[in-house]
């Protein structure tokens, strides 16, 4: 799981590039589920759907933090939209020591956010469509297909050739640079990370990767 120092060069030098069975297995469906049943990542601020809906609901007892979806609002959701879960850099061990292993390399605070799609037949259209991010991202497949689309920071036509068109299964990753225009075109149920890296921000203000042991 750790690029070469071709692939460092190309992302120190805001270079796309695709990896073939880069790193697999880097989180389950099933840890998802468990997530999506702890409040605290179902937080409004931390879990999105896209296209985003406004919705309300009723506080319940016990709640510290009021602003969590329901589980009943959580379970309609994830089966109609494309949903992520940002702030998911300590989901485990894997995807901590990845962020650090960034971190140190390319000096960027790193984040990861987790993509998913339940829906077979959701169409490009429902998500996120061509766009660009104003951070570099490094996508990993966990579970799934997609075919991912990397253009050039020119705003894309239809005529425009990708730069990289990739189908995209468990381990593949590719690297894409702030600013780069890009889109997803998911092939089945699918989940990914997005490993977000802020050239904005200094280092000093990264997490503590630390891991607790028991």
């Amino acid at each position: 799981m750790k690029f070469n120092k071709s692939q460092i060069k190309q992302i120190k030098n805001s270079k796309p590039f695709f990896i073939k069975n880069f790193y697999p297995n880097l989180i389950s469906f099933k840890e998802i589920e468990h997530l999506l049943n702890l409040r605290p990542f179902v937080n409004a601020q931390r879990f999105h759907a896209i296209p985003p809906k406004k919705v309300q609901w009723t506080d319940t007892a016990w709640l510290t933090d009021v602003n969590c979806y329901p589980p009943n609002l959580i379970n309609k959701i994830i089966k109609e939209k494309v949903c992520y879960i940002q702030d998911c850099s300590r989901v485990n061990k894997k995807i901590n020591s990845f962020c650090d292993y960034l971190e140190k390399i390319i000096n960027f605070p790193s984040d990861a956010h987790l993509y998913f799609s339940l829906n077979e037949k959701q169409t490009d259209k429902k998500g996120f469509g061509i766009h660009k991010d104003t951070q570099d991202n490094v996508i990993i497949c966990s579970e799934g297909s997609f075919i991912i689309q990397v253009f050039s920071k020119e705003t894309p036509t239809n005529k425009s050739k990708p730069l990289i068109e990739e189908t995209m299964n468990n381990g593949d990753a590719v690297h894409i640079p702030n600013q780069f225009y890009h889109r997803i075109k998911p092939l089945s149920k699918r989940l990914s990370v997005s490993f977000c890296l802020a050239p904005y921000e200094k280092i000093e203000y990264a997490q503590n990767r630390d891991w607790i042991k028991l």
